[in-house]
């Protein structure tokens, strides 16, 4: 077993009496699946975040109702690129998609969207341009580990959790919702040539 003793600075030597200075402290070690908390720069440059590439998804892995959804082929393929100071996002039910018209029709073949990482639930169509009145918001936890909010005309309705592993190679996006089944789907990074 393995201690570590960190000062603590509390007033009269009892701890949770409150009303003491802190100081600057070191960041706390990496634990497993997190990466650093210490984000600030990347909220506002994403382009050295782990997550942006390409990924393909992995079925083995993933949670069995996402191959049975038919929602993705086996080519599904998410695309993160950084982007003004934020992220552009494009999902593909199969790659490469037989045109670019997702970008401006709805379709289940594919979509994009561009959001920042501040928080705002007010970057629109997260599932593409489908009339629903959709937002998104999106929070930089640590450098592996992003939240995401969808609201459908103001009402929050989806959570998930993206998570880059430490190595760089998976992400995997945990939905969970307040009455039905949590899931997982799974992804590889994969190289894609320059388009």
């Amino acid at each position: 077993m393995i201690a570590c003793e960190l000062p603590l600075l509390v007033q009269g030597g009892r701890a949770g009496q409150g009303g003491a200075a802190r100081t600057k402290l070191a960041e706390a070690p990496t634990i497993r699946f997190f990466g650093s908390y210490r984000v600030a720069v990347d909220k506002t440059d994403p382009s050295k975040l782990p997550i942006i590439g390409a990924w393909r998804i992995n079925f083995d892995k993933s949670d069995p109702s996402m191959k049975a959804q038919g929602r993705f082929k086996e080519t599904g393929t998410v695309i993160y690129t950084a982007v003004n100071g934020g992220i552009k996002q494009e999902v593909f039910l199969f790659y490469p998609p037989k045109d670019d018209s997702y970008k401006t029709v709805f379709t289940d073949d594919g979509r994009e969207f561009w959001w920042k990482l501040d928080g705002k639930n007010v970057y629109e169509n997260p599932q593409g341009p489908n009339g629903l009145g959709q937002t998104v918001g999106m929070w930089l936890v640590d450098r592996n580990t992003l939240f995401r909010e969808r609201a459908t005309k103001g009402v929050i309705d989806e959570r998930v959790l993206y998570r880059v592993s430490p190595d760089g190679k998976t992400l995997a996006w945990t939905t969970f919702n307040a009455t039905g089944d949590s899931g997982h789907v799974v992804w590889d990074k994969i190289e894609l040539p320059r388009r």
